[in-house]
C-alpha cells in the first residue's frame, strides 16, 4: 500500500494535469474555477498578476474569469516534464515542473509551479499558480 506522502503526490499530478487540460482548453473559466480556491492567484508571463476575486475591486484589476473568457485559446496541446511534486503537509503541496505547450506553430516553453490545498471536503485547489517564460 502506498504511504500518504506517496498518494498525495499522485493526486497532485492529476491535479495539475487537469489544471493545464483545462488551460489548454478554448473555454476554460469554469473548469479553472472549480480547481481554485477562491483566493487563487495567477502569475502567467508578461501579465499582471490575476486573482480569482481580486481583494480590492477598486483597482480595476482584470480578474482571471475575465482573462479566461472566450475567444481565450492559449495552446492546442501541452507536455509536462521534470514533474516534481513536494508535501507541504497533509494538507498543502507544490507541483514544480517545466512545461512545452504549442499553438498551431507557435512554441511555448516554461517552467511552472503551482501550490495546492486541500479542503475540508477532501478536495485539492489552487492556491496560486506561476509559469516563467524559458
Amino acid at each position: 500500500m502506498p504511504s500518504m506522502h506517496e498518494r498525495i503526490m499522485e493526486d497532485l499530478k492529476l491535479k495539475e494535469r487537469q489544471l493545464w487540460t483545462a488551460l489548454t482548453s478554448a473555454d476554460p473559466a469554469h473548469a479553472v474555477n472549480k480547481l481554485c480556491l477562491p483566493n487563487a492567484n495567477f502569475l502567467f508571463p508578461n501579465e499582471d498578476i490575476l486573482a480569482l476575486n481580486p481583494d480590492d475591486p477598486d483597482k480595476n484589476e482584470k480578474t482571471l474569469q475575465e482573462k479566461l473568457a472566450p475567444p481565450f485559446h492559449r495552446f492546442d496541446d501541452f507536455s509536462l516534464m521534470d514533474v516534481r511534486p513536494t508535501v507541504i503537509d497533509l494538507m498543502a503541496g507544490t507541483m514544480t515542473y517545466r512545461i512545452s505547450a504549442y499553438r498551431g506553430k507557435r512554441q511555448y516553453n516554461a517552467t511552472g509551479s503551482t501550490t495546492w490545498a486541500q479542503g475540508s471536503d477532501g478536495e485539492w485547489r489552487v492556491v496560486v499558480h506561476q509559469e516563467t517564460l524559458i
